[in-house]
């Protein structure tokens, strides 16, 4: 074992300087020796740290010139860009000798983390001569400001002092620092503060330099969280970082944020709950950590709290995620200034030097950490490595067999859990294995055709694939006691985010486990192309039958772009023995031109169909005739998506589905601008989440206007508070109604109270669901259930339900089922699950001519959940033929 030695003199006073601060702080640290190569954001932008708010340009061209002033200490890597093509880069910082060899340690690294052709007698050898890699990351939130000039400080502290602590952790270290995760983000909350800056500096929290333009710059272009994005990578930029990470499978990873105005600082542990497959190993670590930071706080007099907020559940999260991978996922959260200063409500103020200068701290404090300890942290990271190769071995569940039963929608699940460095393999022949249906729980003796997809418990990244392939990940017992205690007593929940995310509940596909270690023999899967070229497929005489998969979804809106002429059937036909169902996609020759058997081939290399059929004749053996009313023509959608306030940011998760899923335009209109325009150049308009009202341009003229334009033939798509809006009485666009929770009166005499005010009781919002799946039974004889089996897992979040279809009313398309029987993930409230159960999770309303289709959530929350987003795009996409 190599032991850390730091010359004691150099650290003496290192700290001393330190102890002399006080509260009169200096940047960089007091006992700092700078070297003046290496130079200071006031040589390159003329503002000190901490004095301005760094962009993305200026952000980039000072890792530059770091890099260049230190090239023999540095490596600068472009890993990415954003949407709007901003680049996202990091600054790998170590000693000469390092940086030299830098290919060598990623590689020794990546060896450290695969036990399974790593011995520990290898694994200690690499570890002697091996530094321990620290990632930095900043800035996922573009409005958390402090972050990324705390990122430029802290580099320049690593290559700049020139004492011999810094000199001895770089030896012990590679960092690498990223110090701006969300450029576009960052970028529009800089762009609106600089235009409303004044001379002065204004501290009101109410001030104009304060109030961010709709929709602020927490998100990304398509106004993601990209701190929910961790392990399903629906954004651009979260894959390129999380193809980053896995690159070098750091040792500790470092996630830096703001929080409220009113808050000091955050740093692990974390709050319960914590996910199960969290180490008790790692758990440790993070309370040595916490305590080794919580003296540099306190040395400084800065406050802090550990422990009280900020879970480790989701493994969404920036912190969550590296730490199922193995390594210590570390979050940290500063108050924010949101600006240069703000007011406090304790009588303070916050600066944006304060944010920065704490980051900083936080960056040398767990720096120090990490090279003091980097021996064990490196063991450590071995052993969880270890421990998740055992698991597949030992567990309960010891393998995963994915069959292709939606090719298109498997195809992308299997694909995303390789950028989630999870090993997919294919079974190489027939095997006949004893498991469990992970959605059903059925047990049973299934043979498995080849090409099955075979996922291996036993390798190092078990213990995230078991955290997003479980069914339900539980909550430890004695938090969800007090959750339920504290509800209530009307207290605020402690429950932080969604409690349930299986993706292959959200993905909806045929997801078996087998409990016992058998040998199977499947090869490794490493798709170049996943779309199926079909070169001979023959030239029809009459037309093209194509099964309505996702895949035939997006070659839909394709063909409709390329001027094709598309039919799809209400009802099923037989023709030549072979049954098409509902949803199939007909291109009759007749009214295309010559090219169609061409444009189908491109179809099926760009979308990956693989079940296409020439007919050579429309006579039916039975059900529905080509000629006849169930073979509908599948009128181009032209789409308005209202966007902008009232809406809230899922309405840029449905503005990333059309562009990025189905890759068709939309027309996207400002909501205050709604009321004003002329809604008949459009045949479909699409209504997402958000606060509609009279006050936002939505009151009663707004609904009549809708109506007319429904009754004329449009299709209105209305989803969670679109969907609430529409449901008033006052605007009676669907005749469903909220379901509102009933407030038992209390026990002692409430006479007193006023008739209104006990009417008030009544009329309260259930509470709200933390993010479930619920199973639900779906009407699958109508066009926006396409594709659907009679039962479906719903994600659900919210509190918006609605009462049952009225005959006359319309029809209840997916509808959640009975009390006992409704959970299926996750955790619910106990009360508001008596109030969902039976009740309609989408409905659809002939009015007129038109239709209206209303969804009580998101079903494109997050872009998590393909089998929901389906039922959206077969709302869109035949709406206007219905």
């Amino acid at each position: 074992m190599r032991f850390f030695i730091i010359g004691l003199f150099s650290v003496l006073c290192f700290v001393q300087g330190l102890h002399a601060q006080s509260n009169q702080f200096e940047l960089p640290l007091k006992g700092f020796q700078a070297d003046d190569s290496v130079p200071t954001t006031k040589q390159v932008f003329g503002y000190d740290w901490g004095d301005e708010i760094s962009n993305h340009a200026q952000v980039a061209l000072y890792l530059k010139k770091l890099h260049e002033a230190c090239p023999e200490r540095t490596d600068l890597i472009k890993y990415g860009k954003s949407y709007e093509n901003r680049s996202l880069n990091y600054l790998v910082i170590s000693s000469p000798d390092n940086i030299s060899r830098l290919d060598e340690i990623r590689e020794n690294n990546l060896r450290l983390a695969d036990p399974r052709i790593c011995d520990p007698v290898e694994a200690k050898a690499l570890i002697e001569k091996t530094p321990a890699i620290v990632w930095l990351a900043y800035c996922v939130h573009g409005n958390e400001i402090s972050p990324s000039d705390a990122a430029l400080l802290t580099a320049y502290h690593l290559l700049a002092d020139q004492t011999e602590a810094t000199k001895k952790w770089l030896q012990n270290l590679v960092v690498i620092i990223d110090p701006l995760q969300n450029p576009d983000g960052r970028d529009r909350f800089v762009n609106v503060f600089r235009e409303t800056r004044g001379l002065f500096n204004q501290s009101n929290p109410y001030s104009n330099e304060h109030a961010e333009r709709w929709p602020s710059g927490r998100s990304n272009h398509y106004w993601f969280d990209m701190n929910r994005d961790w392990f399903r990578h629906s954004q651009q930029e979260v894959k390129a970082k999380v193809a980053a990470y896995l690159d070098w499978q750091p040792q500790m990873y470092v996630d830096a944020h703001e929080m409220g105005r009113n808050s000091t600082y955050y740093f692990p542990p974390p709050a319960d709950p914590k996910n199960p497959y969290l180490l008790e190993s790692q758990a440790d670590w993070f309370s040595k950590l916490g305590k080794h930071q919580g003296k540099w706080f306190d040395r400084f007099g800065f406050g802090y709290v550990t422990r009280e907020i900020f879970d480790a559940f989701y493994p969404g999260y920036g912190s969550e995620w590296p730490t199922l991978q193995g390594g210590m996922g570390i979050l940290w959260e500063q108050a924010s200034a949101r600006g240069q200063v703000i007011e406090r409500d304790d009588d303070t103020e916050l600066t944006y030097r304060n944010g920065v200068r704490n980051h900083y701290v936080s960056g040398i404090s767990t720096i120090e950490f990490a090279a003091t300890n980097q021996d064990p942290l490196q063991q450590s990271f071995y052993d969880s490595k270890s421990r998740a190769v055992d698991l597949g071995k030992n567990g309960d569940v010891r393998h995963y067999f994915i069959s292709r039963n939606r090719p298109q929608r498997t195809d992308r699940f299997v694909s995303m859990l390789r950028r989630n460095g999870i090993e997919v393999r294919s079974l190489n022949e027939t095997t006949t294995v004893d498991v469990t249906d992970l959605q059903t729980g059925k047990e049973s003796t299934v043979k498995l055709a080849p090409g099955t997809y075979h996922i291996p418990v036993a390798q190092p990244a078990a213990r995230l694939l078991r955290a997003i392939m479980d069914r339900d990940i539980q909550m430890d017992e004695k938090f969800l006691r007090r959750q339920l205690e504290r509800n209530q007593l009307r207290l605020r929940t402690e429950i932080y985010d969604v409690t349930a995310w299986s993706m292959p509940l959200a993905f909806d596909i045929d997801c078996k486990t087998c409990s016992k270690s058998i040998e199977v023999k499947s090869t490794s899967w490493n798709p170049v192309d996943m779309a199926v070229v079909q070169t001979d497929l023959p030239t029809a005489k009459v037309a093209y039958a194509v099964a309505g998969t996702d895949g035939a979804m997006r070659a839909l809106a394709d063909w409709i772009q390329q001027g094709v002429r598309v039919h799809v059937n209400d009802e099923s036909f037989t023709i030549g023995g072979r049954k098409y169902p509902p949803g199939t996609l007909i291109l009759k020759v007749a009214g295309n031109d010559g090219e169609l058997n061409h444009r189908i081939q491109g179809a099926m290399r760009s979308s990956g169909i693989e079940d296409i059929v020439a007919l050579d004749s429309s006579y039916v053996d039975e059900g529905a005739h080509m000629g006849g009313p169930d073979v509908r023509y599948v009128k181009p959608p032209k789409v308005l998506l209202v966007v902008n306030r009232p809406t809230n940011y899922s309405s840029g998760h449905t503005w990333h589905l059309f562009d990025h899923v189905l890759r068709y335009p939309t027309t996207r209109v400002n909501g205050r601008d709604f009321a004003s325009m002329d809604l008949s150049k459009f045949n479909t308009i699409v209504m997402p989440d958000g606060r509609y009202s009279s006050n936002s341009g939505f009151g009663e003229s707004t609904s009549r206007k809708l109506k007319e334009w429904v009754s004329a033939g449009g299709t209105l798509i209305t989803m969670r508070g679109a969907t609430a809006w529409a449901a008033d009485e006052k605007n009676n666009l669907i005749e469903n109604r909220l379901v509102k929770r009933k407030i038992e009166a209390p026990k002692t005499n409430n006479e007193h109270l006023k008739e209104d005010e006990k009417k008030e009781q009544e009329k309260m919002s259930p509470d709200s669901v933390p993010g479930a799946f619920f199973n639900a039974s779906v009407f699958n004889r109508h066009w926006v259930t396409y594709g659907y089996e009679s039962d479906l897992n719903v994600f659900y979040a919210g509190n918006i339900f609605l009462t049952p279809t009225r005959e006359t009313g319309g029809r209840s398309l997916v509808t959640f089922v009975e009390k006992g029987s409704c959970l299926s993930s996750g955790f619910c409230w106990p009360k508001t699950l008596e109030i969902m159960a039976e009740t309609p999770y989408a409905v659809h309303r002939r009015m007129g001519r038109g239709n209206i289709v209303a969804f009580a959530d998101d079903p494109n929350f997050r872009a998590m959940y393909p089998s929901l987003q389906r039922l959206f795009i077969n709302a869109v996409m035949f709406g206007a033929s219905h």
